[in-house]
């Protein structure tokens, strides 16, 4: 597991200094599951924030539950991962057009519903990334990439780890203004506190 991670951070090198983490234990109680072992990982390394390439603009953002203070009528914690995706992803796609068209094929289940996916990050292009929460154990989850212009859905058989090394090292389709690139990872909240701007990298990938 961190072996994968590693290397991961070879190629997006993490934030300096401590990373605040979530206190994993607690969110089976509050959401019903526990998280993929290695996004736990990768979260108590980089906390939430965005990617960008020396290549491009286009930032690809991953999500992490955050615990500390709360803007007005914002729930916090694992709860608050949970209801952004209820909130925010899940009706974009159980629409009536969210068809095989729109899916590029196969029409996933949301979560809550049983097997659903459940969002873990986006670009600001449009793409969404999930896991498919299949089946009881979630280090089993595989990922889904929707592509916000392709007629198509990636599943990846895999965990986001190994998922971000597939991609940025360009053996993935998804997302291909990250292959091959310099990468700069930038932190903008850990589980307490949010409204940072704390960057890594680019990292050199000539050495």
């Amino acid at each position: 597991m961190d072996a994968g991670l590693d290397r991961l951070a070879r190629l997006l090198p993490p934030p300096p200094g401590e990373v605040a983490a979530p206190p994993w234990e607690r969110s089976r109680a509050e959401v019903g599951f526990d998280f993929p072992e290695d996004y736990r990982r990768f979260v108590d390394r980089y906390g939430a924030g965005y990617v960008v390439s020396d290549s491009s603009s286009t930032e690809f953002s991953i999500r992490a539950p955050q615990g500390g203070e709360r803007r007005p009528g914002e729930s916090g914690g694992f709860r608050g991962f949970i209801d952004k995706h209820v909130t925010e992803d899940r009706p974009l796609f159980v629409f009536d057009g969210a068809d095989e068209g729109y899916w590029g094929g196969i029409v996933y289940p949301v979560y809550p519903d049983e097997g659903g996916v459940l969002t873990w990050g986006e670009s600001d292009v449009g793409d969404v990334f999930f896991w498919l929460t299949e089946g009881s154990d979630p280090d089993k989850w595989p990922v889904v990439m929707w592509p916000r212009n392709l007629d198509e859905s990636f599943r990846f058989d895999g965990g986001i780890v190994d998922f971000l090394l597939a991609v940025f090292s360009g053996l993935h389709p998804a997302s291909p203004w990250l292959s091959g690139a310099r990468l700069k990872w930038t932190m903008t909240s850990d589980w307490l506190r949010r409204g940072l701007e704390v960057s890594a990298g680019p990292a050199d990938r000539t050495g």
